[in-house]
């Protein structure tokens, strides 16, 4: 099953039990033929038997390496997935959640996600794919030529580049993101190109180029969110140090950078290991038993200076986490 290469070094075989009850052959029933790739010289595979069909296309598009498969199956089943030489394969799931089981130990569970994997020559891992339900996914070998020029505006390709240069034997992915919808209808405008009966490598080099660059921004701009936001949690930290008597308003902190005030809190936990309403509580009432203990000012003054209106509220939570009312606690200090 899938055993046939014509430039693609990656064969998927079915167990060896389940491929003695398959057929295989060229021809795809017409259900399926929305499916067909509209490449000329394009490779097909269609397998069937009790355990399912399984849809395998390849083709050369441009400069470019293009694979496609389509899984319906009727039982989970194990696919065994080699690599015989070294490659760089953005590999995509438009359709259903596969399981990929690595040598180390790695798994990745794939829903609608893509990312750029570096596979060395004789790996070989295994894809776990479910009863009832359907799989659609794409495997793009790029020209090495076209990362090598996209590598100046994005070194997050050096690293894979210098390891199909080394021909390392060790696997590497770039981050995973969506398969969103921009990368879709990339694929989708080559594809009609070509049933439009228009054969230009400069067009399909183009959207070849436009696909991977999508992923490549994706990741980007997370890397660029990252930063951001990583500033953003340092600047909100020094805030409250500094002036805790003020209120903060996270939804708008977050939309500077165009986040969720979710994704800043999370941000705040992971750094502080508590949250921002809490923090803000904290210094507070650091500040407050500061002036208690070391002033004479009123507890009522003293309140609001460190941005409680409410006197009988402030008192409630200084004792809750002292174990003291304010003034309790001044005469302790004194």
């Amino acid at each position: 099953m899938f055993d046939k290469t014509k430039g693609v070094p990656m064969t998927f075989k079915l167990p060896p039990l389940l491929e003695q009850e398959v057929e295989t052959t060229d021809n795809v029933p017409l259900r399926y033929r929305k499916l067909q790739l509209p490449f000329t010289d394009t490779l097909v595979e269609y397998t069937s038997g009790s355990c399912g069909t399984f849809i395998h296309q390849q083709a050369v598009i441009g400069d470019h390496l293009y694979v496609e498969q389509y899984f319906e199956p009727s039982e989970d089943i194990e696919l065994h997935i080699s690599v015989t030489k070294p490659i760089l394969v953005l590999y995509g799931m438009v359709i259903g959640n596969m399981l990929l089981k690595y040598p180390d130990g790695r798994i990745f569970s794939l829903a609608k996600r893509r990312a750029l994997h570096y596979i060395p020559a004789n790996f070989n891992y295994t894809a776990t794919i479910i009863a009832g339900q359907k799989y659609h996914s794409i495997y793009l070998v790029p020209a090495v030529s076209l990362l090598n020029e996209l590598a100046v505006n994005y070194p997050q390709l050096a690293e894979p580049l210098s390891l199909l240069s080394s021909k390392s034997s060790i696997h590497q992915v770039l981050p995973y993101r969506k398969f969103n919808g921009d990368a879709r209808k990339e694929l989708d405008k080559m594809k009609t190109w070509a049933s439009s009966g228009q054969a230009n490598p400069i067009y399909y080099n183009n959207r070849i180029s436009d696909f991977i660059i999508s992923y490549l921004e994706d990741i980007h701009k997370d890397n660029r969110i990252g930063s951001s936001l990583a500033r953003l949690v340092d600047n909100l930290i020094l805030q409250i140090d500094q002036h805790p008597e003020k209120p903060i308003n996270v939804n708008r902190q977050a939309q500077q950078i165009g986040l969720t005030a979710r994704a800043l809190e999370n941000a705040f936990k992971t750094r502080k290991g508590t949250t921002v309403i809490i923090y803000v509580q904290q210094q507070r009432l650091l500040r407050a038993k500061q002036l208690i203990a070391s002033t004479n000012t009123p507890i009522a003054e003293i309140a609001l200076e460190v941005g409680y209106t409410d006197h009988s509220y402030f008192s409630r939570i200084f004792k809750r986490a002292t174990g003291k009312t304010p003034n309790e606690y001044r005469r302790n200090a004194h």
